[in-house]
């Protein structure tokens, strides 16, 4: 698969890049390293539409071409994963290899992931209230986690308290996979600083929306960099604009 670098023009590095070339996650890595006192991005695959998930409910059945190595990429560069409960529960998640994933629960219910016991991966953080413990508990038997404690309100968590659950354990560099409704609530309370968006060529279906219904405040974002692949597929960056 063969990326192009489209913008930024007339940039000083090679703007073609062969996926399956040695060195070739190194120069992505590269591509994708956050700018000076950036914390928070959010990273989605969608389609023309807007729609995050394919036919079998899923983003896995979205996702084309260098796609999976540009995640893995992006992981990286975080400290954590972050994703909401119902997310991890229709995606039937797995394990990231590097980087630990973070959820955010009220339930504590987090049955249908996807997880396995595997030596040398991180444990899972959990972020949820400490009545929602036992079920967790129950819903991770056999994997490594840590439950970061919420106030016990009987509502949701905001954003803020999401992300000094995270900071109080050591994490600065957050990236949010979804669901819509978590990453609609960051933006805004005006917390994200970058949208890595992959776009997919395709049109229609009933996949769930980037956004819920309960879509946050027009905000306004520059393009910070684009890439294009043999199928169509784009790769972006935006970055929020002062002001």
């Amino acid at each position: 698969m063969i990326l192009r670098r489209v913008h930024p023009a007339g940039a000083a590095e090679e703007v073609a890049l062969d996926t399956e070339s040695p060195g070739a996650r190194d120069r992505l890595l590269e591509w994708y390293a956050p700018g000076d006192g950036e914390r928070i991005r959010l990273n989605f695959v969608a389609t023309l539409d807007g729609r995050v998930t394919g036919e079998d409910g899923t983003s896995g059945s979205l996702t084309a071409g260098a796609d999976r190595m540009i995640l893995g990429v992006i992981r990286e560069h975080a400290d954590v994963i972050l994703v909401g409960a119902r997310t991890v529960r229709a995606e039937s998640y797995r394990l990231p290899r590097r980087t630990p994933l973070a959820i955010v629960t009220t339930s504590g219910d987090l049955t249908g992931h996807g997880f396995e016991p595997r030596e040398g991966a991180p444990e899972v953080l959990v972020i949820a209230p400490e009545t929602a413990t036992d079920a967790v508990r129950r819903s991770l038997s056999g994997i490594r986690s840590t439950i970061l404690p919420l106030p016990d309100r009987g509502e949701a968590a905001t954003a803020l308290e999401i992300l000094g659950a995270l900071r109080a354990h050591g994490a600065e560099r957050i990236v949010c996979e979804g669901g819509p409704g978590l990453a609609g609530l960051l933006l805004a309370a005006g917390l994200v600083d970058e949208v890595c968006l992959t776009t997919v060529p395709r049109l229609g279906g009933s996949g769930i929306r980037l956004l819920a219904d309960d879509d946050p405040a027009i905000s306004r974002w520059a393009p910070r960099q684009l890439l294009l692949d043999d199928e169509g597929v784009q790769y972006a960056r935006w970055t929020r604009r002062a002001g």
